[in-house]
């Protein structure tokens, strides 16, 4: 396994005024589990296309190992693809789907038949080895894909939304199967998807991209805890983070966040206040994670709102409610157990801790 960096990488289709992948860059250690996540048609399907050769780079580098691979034909940058389709040949079995590339690079038989074998061994498939994909389930045929890709050994798998075929209870499962390949190959791999809990369960690092840019990279608890702007703060987390747009007041003590309306504020301390001063705003944007919402009031700091119940979807252990509170909608997760019904007004709050705070006109978090 190898290295992936990515220097400058820029991508412009003839035509298009905007870039479609613009200056990324980033490093994939050996052996690391990245994640490319980020909104239909922002440019993370375009990145795994130029590392493995599909597309032509307008800018910027590629290198795999230590070799620039820029000018490399596909075939030659010794990377495995596995894409949404599952693109197995149909009139043959899964051994000789899982062989076919290896055949073609003329691999001696015995070194094709041990590598299969192992790879089937891997991801469970030795019962399967004589079937022929129409036999097959959905995972079944994906962990197929996934197969063929291993016995290659190459040096990165690059994931094109692997899992997208699959319904619900089979993607978790694969996901899992995917995680457990990664610990057990020690395999660089890269992986797009637009879907974020994916990222999040699988991934050693998250990139988030938007608009062709590269918006933060971290693990994924960084993201979670400390999004660089307000983009990657509704991005990562299901449901998405609450977004309100806050007056900065001052008060005896430092400063305080009230909403429109007045039925939300927030008490800030000193280093929140601090950090207001430096920024030099008189409106922020206050983000808070629906789980983090508190069905109690709450003394001393942090967020206190009065909200009337909107929306209640039962979730069996949790219920997710939506809320308006002035001319601004919520959603809180509570217990199922709370007892609530649409039209209740309640009194929420949330600690200092679970607040973040946003430039009103750049969405960069304020720190």
């Amino acid at each position: 396994m190898s290295s992936v960096t990515l220097r400058e990488l820029t991508k412009k289709y003839d035509g298009n005024d905007a870039y479609s992948l613009d200056s990324v860059s980033l490093d994939v250690a050996h052996g690391e589990f990245i994640c490319l996540v980020g909104p239909s048609g922002c440019g993370k399907t375009t990145a795994l296309r130029m590392i493995a050769g599909l597309e032509s780079v307008t800018s910027g580098d590629i290198e795999i190992g230590d070799r620039v691979v820029n000018d490399l034909a596909p075939r030659d940058r010794d990377i495995a693809l596995v894409f949404q389709s599952y693109a197995l040949y149909p009139h043959m079995t899964v051994s000789e789907n899982m062989s076919f590339g290896l055949k073609l690079r003329k691999v001696p038989k015995d070194e094709i038949k041990k590598a299969v074998i192992d790879a089937a061994r891997i991801l469970d498939l030795e019962q399967y080895l004589d079937r022929k994909p129409g036999q097959l389930s959905g995972g079944q045929r994906q962990r197929v894909a996934l197969g063929r890709a291993i016995v290659r050994n190459p040096s990165a798998f690059l994931m094109d939304e692997p899992l997208s075929n699959l319904d619900a209870k089979l993607r978790v499962q694969t996901r899992a199967e995917i995680a457990r390949l990664h610990h057990r190959l020690g395999a660089t791999m890269i992986y797009v998807t637009h879907d974020q809990v994916e990222a999040m369960t699988m991934a050693d690092r998250i990139a988030v991209i938007n608009l062709g840019k590269l918006e933060q990279v971290g693990s994924p608890r960084d993201l979670y805890d400390r999004p660089a702007n307000q983009f990657v703060g509704g991005f990562i987390g299901s449901p998405s983070m609450n977004f309100v747009p806050m007056h900065v007041e001052s008060v005896d003590d430092g400063l305080r966040l009230v909403s429109d309306g007045g039925d939300m504020d927030v008490a800030l301390g000193g280093v929140e206040s601090s950090v207001i001063r430096r920024a030099g705003v008189s409106e922020v944007v206050m983000g808070v994670r629906p789980e983090h919402i508190d069905h109690v009031p709450r003394s001393g700091g942090g967020l206190q709102m009065r909200a009337s119940v909107d929306v209640i979807e039962f979730l069996g252990n949790d219920e997710h409610v939506h809320l308006t509170s002035g001319d601004h909608v919520l959603v809180a997760i509570v217990d199922a157990r709370t007892p609530l019904t649409i039209g209740d007004s309640l009194t929420l709050s949330a600690s200092i801790e679970a607040i973040h705070l946003f430039h009103p006109e750049t969405g960069a978090a304020l720190k």
